[in-house]
């Protein structure tokens, strides 16, 4: 019980423990199988570490809900709690070869397994790949920007998506400096967003049966470079959702051709910074970067049985708030803005918390006040998700720092910055 006697969060798998899940502690999730002793080349035999449901949903697990589902893969060499880190290389895709991602266990292929109509997985309305940071992808498009890996999507009609480079030279095939410089390390499975409809090409099996992913990279000889496998079992629920997310701040529209504004690296999470840096931006003004650094920003969700429909845009929760602990600054309480009085105070009904943590108890960091509270759309139109920005003061210590967003309810979410 925690301090107020209410049921102690209960704690689910974060962005720490999952290597790059978007940098993002997601909703409920299992470790992919462990992983193997490195080959001679120092790659792991099973590069995914996790399947999750991504930080823009709140169903995407569930069981019988449209199928939303990452691959978290890892960076070779690094530990799998950094391997989000953009200095941290994850995967790339051989000139002539391909990558196989095989959708197993109990996912249905919609018009295939159910009546429910066939959807072909061409395009990145429905599959794309990521650098392991949200709102951070490498789409398929070809273009100079950053993002533009140039690669095609094909779609077996069954349960086998293959990705092709266009192009690329030798060991890297998706073009582009995201793909080159920092690779892909989230395989992102979605219905098309933003409809109220999708629709989806899959559908989540029963409650508590087992969904499974396999990669496969190929050189264009055929050989098999690297491979990976996971599992995840489907609850029935997963109560309120936060997960960690660049929405608002990243640049828009990057899977159009057109778009070559984006910097190679637009994220939150994973700023490196100087000893006692203040974070305490929330808009964009001009470039990304222009801008650093950036508060924390979270994004929160209403669980699925008070969403009007099952696809993007998700309500979010409206008017919260903290409340930092004056004698323990790196700690606050989440709240509701209960009474209505338009500010989150201790008499507002507490729903979670938020923990700022550093390398040493002497350099834990320090949570600022922020006395906006969130808004919603209604599940149908405006924006996904609630936006809650979390401004912080580093400690004067080297070393990684998370700042950590639990929901009683529901899930926890990490933001890490790293201090150098």
């Amino acid at each position: 019980m925690n301090a107020k006697g209410k049921q102690q969060v209960r704690p689910v798998l974060t962005a720490a423990a999952l290597a790059g899940a978007l940098a993002a502690g997601l909703s409920l999730g299992v470790l992919a199988d462990g992983k193997e002793k490195s080959d001679d080349h120092g790659r792991f035999d099973n590069i995914i570490t996790a399947v999750v449901a991504p930080p823009v949903v709140s169903n995407g697990q569930i069981a019988g809900e449209p199928t939303e589902l990452i691959a978290v893969l890892n960076a070779p060499g690094a530990p799998d709690n950094l391997a989000a880190d953009p200095n941290n290389f994850g995967h790339q895709i051989p000139a002539g070869g391909r990558m196989e991602v095989e959708v197993g266990g109990s996912i249905e292929r919609n018009g295939v397994d159910n009546d429910k109509a066939f959807v072909p997985v061409t395009s990145n309305a429905f599959f794309v790949l990521v650098t392991g940071l949200p709102q951070m992808p490498i789409t398929a498009a070809a273009g100079d920007g950053v993002q533009h890996g140039n690669y095609r999507i094909v779609d077996d009609g069954n349960k086998m998506i293959t990705v092709i480079p266009n192009g690329g030279s030798g060991a890297n095939g998706l073009e582009q400096a995201r793909a080159n410089q920092i690779g892909f390390k989230v395989v992102h499975i979605r219905p098309r967003p933003n409809t109220n409809a999708g629709p989806a090409p899959f559908t989540n099996g029963p409650e508590g049966s087992k969904g499974t992913l396999k990669i496969r990279i190929f050189d264009a000889a055929g050989k098999l470079m690297e491979k990976g496998k996971g599992k995840i079992y489907f609850p029935a629920a997963v109560g309120r959702v936060v997960g960690a997310t660049n929405a608002g701040l990243a640049t828009g529209a990057q899977g159009s051709p057109a778009t070559v504004t984006a910097e190679l690296v637009e994220s939150v999470t994973f700023q490196h910074i100087a000893p006692e840096t203040v974070l305490s931006n929330t808009v964009r003004s001009g470039s990304f970067s222009a801008g650093a650094p950036y508060a924390p920003r979270f994004l929160l969700f209403e669980e699925r049985a008070g969403q009007p429909d099952s696809f993007i845009p998700f309500k979010g929760i409206a008017a919260v708030g903290y409340v930092v602990d004056a004698e323990k600054p790196w700690k606050a309480d989440l709240v509701v803005d209960s009474n209505g009085n338009g500010v989150a105070d201790e008499d507002d009904e507490e729903i979670g918390d938020i923990e700022i943590q550093g390398p040493s108890k002497q350099s834990r960091g320090t949570l600022m006040a922020n006395s906006s509270l969130t808004s919603s759309g209604d599940g149908v139109s405006g924006p996904n998700g609630s936006i809650l920005n979390v401004p912080v003061q580093v400690g004067g210590q080297s070393g990684v720092y998370t700042v950590a967003v639990s929901l009683e309810d529901g899930n926890r979410a990490t933001t890490i910055l790293v201090v150098e």
